[in-house]
């Protein structure tokens, strides 16, 4: 099985920065649990051998779950009783750095970022913005001195949380952050990926101009 597939970026990231720890391992599937994110991450070759694993879970025990083969993952959605899922394509970046030169300036969003970042992000709660923020892994874009957008890095590793504010957009400044998020993270030594819903055709669109590789199977993600 191969974990540097780009179904399985996502478990590849947190073993490789330490905070994956391996809950179960067959020759053709693996589980991982995620100390940051509290994801749990299911890849396998063979759908059944990550069924019965699945099977020896306590559904209460797994808060967030993602499986990267998409049939096994609709089938764990009824079978454990999530409440929320989104089934999207995962995204990567595989060529050399890209070269920033936007006018932009960037910095590390901090503590005293929080009330703007959750005032104007509510996709994932405060909570999780303030450990984002506290793991050091937002970005905030400026020009001139005015802050026209942010992005960001979820828990577990994936790109995301980009947003830029109305009067800065269709500039080109969601590109450029997205651009310096990329190089950032290949400097750090990773790969750098993320999710897209799998009806978002605009966001898979601007993937594509930017380099990403698109998957060709779909992955699904699902909480309670």
């Amino acid at each position: 099985m191969d974990i540097l597939s780009i179904d399985n970026l996502g478990i590849d990231r947190v073993l490789k920065r330490g905070t994956g720890i391996i809950v179960e391992k067959q020759s053709d599937a693996l589980l991982v649990k995620d100390t940051v994110s509290g994801a749990y991450m299911l890849a396998c070759d063979e759908r059944e051998t990550g069924r019965d694993i699945l099977k020896r879970r306590r559904a209460d025990e797994m808060k967030l779950l993602m499986v990267s083969d998409y049939s096994l993952g609709t089938e764990a959605f009824e079978t454990f009783g999530f409440s929320k899922k989104i089934e999207c394509y995962q995204v990567a970046y595989y060529g050399k750095p890209p070269v920033f030169e936007s006018p932009l300036t960037v910095r590390k969003a901090d503590e005293n970022d929080l009330p703007m970042l959750v005032k104007n992000y509510s996709l994932i709660s405060p909570e999780e913005i303030a450990e984002v923020v506290k793991r050091r892994s937002m970005l905030l874009g400026y020009i001139g001195g005015n802050l026209i957008g942010f992005i960001g890095e979820h828990l577990e590793g994936s790109m995301g949380l980009l947003y830029v504010f109305p009067e800065y957009r269709n500039k080109g400044y969601g590109t450029a952050l997205q651009e310096r998020m990329i190089a950032d993270t290949i400097e750090k030594g990773y790969v750098p990926f993320g999710q897209v819903e799998k009806s978002n055709q605009k966001s898979l669109s601007l993937q594509k101009k930017l380099g990403m590789t698109v998957s060709e199977n779909l992955i699904v993600w699902m909480w309670r």
